[in-house]
């Protein structure tokens, strides 16, 4: 019932895939994303620091937002799509988190076949977005097979710009 609702109310629904290489911090960014947006509560986002700082990975607490799994958790990466729907003032969006491994690269494409637009994460830390580009990196392969898919809006986000002191050039 309310899906319907949400389609009367003229908003435009929107499906935004996120890409990149793996460790580019795709979950992680968009996990904190949904929490700024109020789509994940703090008494959550509380038990997520606590489970993943007693797991020895704190710095992924966001990414548990969409990380869901066991195995997902103890290995540290996505490797399935993960499904979620937050709005903006004009349009409901459904979010896809894909995979970065190369070993999912078949979870990926599932996810990249139901978007409209996407969102290339690319890590700035030296040696890291180099890689991703290298022969065998997956920021080169996800963004020629979203495109392939038919996105043709793909925006690009510069994360861990931290790493580098924030360098404008890096940028």
């Amino acid at each position: 019932m309310r899906e319907l609702e949400k389609r009367k109310s003229g908003k435009e629904t929107i499906n935004l895939v996120v890409i990149g290489h793996v460790d580019a911090g795709k979950s992680t960014l968009m996990g904190h994303v949904l929490y700024l947006l109020g789509h994940v509560n703090q008494r959550a986002m509380h038990k997520y620091e606590n489970e993943s700082r007693k797991a020895g990975k704190s710095s992924f607490a966001y990414a548990w937002v969409l990380d869901e799994t066991g195995e997902e958790r103890s290995r540290g990466i996505t490797m399935d799509v993960a499904m979620t729907k937050f709005e903006t003032p004009t349009k409901v969006v459904t979010l896809l988190d894909a995979p970065g491994h190369r070993d999912f690269i078949p979870h990926m494409i599932t996810g990249a076949a139901q978007a409209d637009v996407a969102v290339l994460v690319v890590d700035a830390a030296r040696g890291e977005f180099e890689s991703g580009f290298e022969a065998g990196g997956q920021t080169r392969e996800h963004a020629m097979l979203v495109r392939s898919l038919g996105v043709k809006q793909l925006g690009v986000a510069v994360n861990k710009m931290d790493t580098v002191d924030w360098e404008k050039d890096r940028f």
